[in-house]
């Protein structure tokens, strides 16, 4: 495979400046970073690609000093660490593992360094929450009839927050890997990325590691919870987004063998994501793939 040559720096510059004012009204853009300075770092090299990233944290510093420094620590290791297994041409298993290790820790150590830590742990924090929305005139008094849901809601937020962190941890790598795979397969260069999402399937080791604990949790749900608050929450979550997933690959699989246009496939994948009408059994039709293998059942049938 011929590579393509790609001098100059100017395009991720611009790229990353973009990125970056638009994070300030959608933070969600931030995560489009790693993705952007990855591919330049493996395609031109580490050092340069990495003065270009902490120019761009500097500059997001001088309008808010707080912000520069969490997306320089946030998403830094996240680079290094892939670019690490990327040219090291580690397995696609154990890149992603490392690298939602690494990015999960950045998390922790933001929190952590930015006090967010300690809100989460503040026995108050429904009444500052409650209050701040006052300040705002945003918290009408009609509300307070829901102050019981409102805060039994942020508890269980709260209680999973754990696995919560890890999911977007799991899916910022997987995202990053795919997207910086990609591009540089459009230069010219083969590094390992996730295959097509309509072949995406757990490995089989995490499938029944995940049977036998929730096995385990069934029988002994009791003891475990007083042992560990929380962890059958944070694991069944877990356990269900894993499913989930794989479930949206399998509908994606059979909406290319049904020849759908792009357009429907779209529709029915944000239809299948945001109603909770859907989420059950589609996380159900992904715990039925990874058991028995739906899609390899239906090509053989062809």
């Amino acid at each position: 495979m011929k590579e393509k040559q790609h001098a100059s720096l100017l395009p991720v510059i611009l790229q990353s400046i973009g990125i970056g004012f638009i994070g300030l009204l959608f933070p969600i853009a931030y995560l489009f970073l790693p993705m952007l300075f990855l591919t330049e770092a493996v395609d031109k090299g580490l050092t340069k690609t990495i003065g270009i990233f902490a120019l761009l944290c500097g500059l997001m510093g001088f309008l808010s000093p707080k912000l520069g420094l969490s997306i320089f620590s946030l998403f830094l290791p996240l680079i290094l660490i892939m670019h690490y297994c990327l040219v090291s041409k580690k397995d696609l298993l154990k890149t992603l593992l490392l690298s939602t290790v690494v990015f999960m820790l950045s998390i922790l150590v933001v929190a952590y360094t930015s006090g967010s830590l300690d809100l989460v742990n503040d026995p108050n924090l429904v009444d500052k929450i409650i209050k701040n929305q006052e300040d705002l005139g945003l918290w009408q008094e009609n509300m307070h009839t829901f102050l019981p849901q409102i805060r039994e809601a942020i508890g269980q937020f709260l209680l999973v927050l754990p696995a919560v962190c890890l999911i977007i941890s799991l899916v910022t790598s997987y995202v990053t890997l795919t997207l910086t795979g990609r591009r540089l397969l459009a230069r010219g260069k083969l590094v390992v990325q996730p295959p097509a999402f309509y072949y995406f399937r757990l490995p089989k080791g995490l499938f029944y590691a995940l049977a036998g604990i929730m096995l385990v949790f069934l029988l002994f749900s009791g003891e475990i919870q007083d042992f560990a608050p929380g962890i059958v929450e944070n694991l069944t979550l877990l356990a269900g987004f894993l499913f989930f997933v794989q479930g949206l690959s399998v509908l994606d699989f059979f909406s290319l063998r049904l020849g759908l246009p792009n357009f429907l496939k779209l529709f029915l994948t944000v239809v299948f994501i945001l109603s909770p009408v859907f989420q059950v059994p589609l996380a159900f039709l992904g715990l039925v793939d990874a058991g028995v293998d739906l899609r390899r059942i239906q090509r053989n049938e062809r």
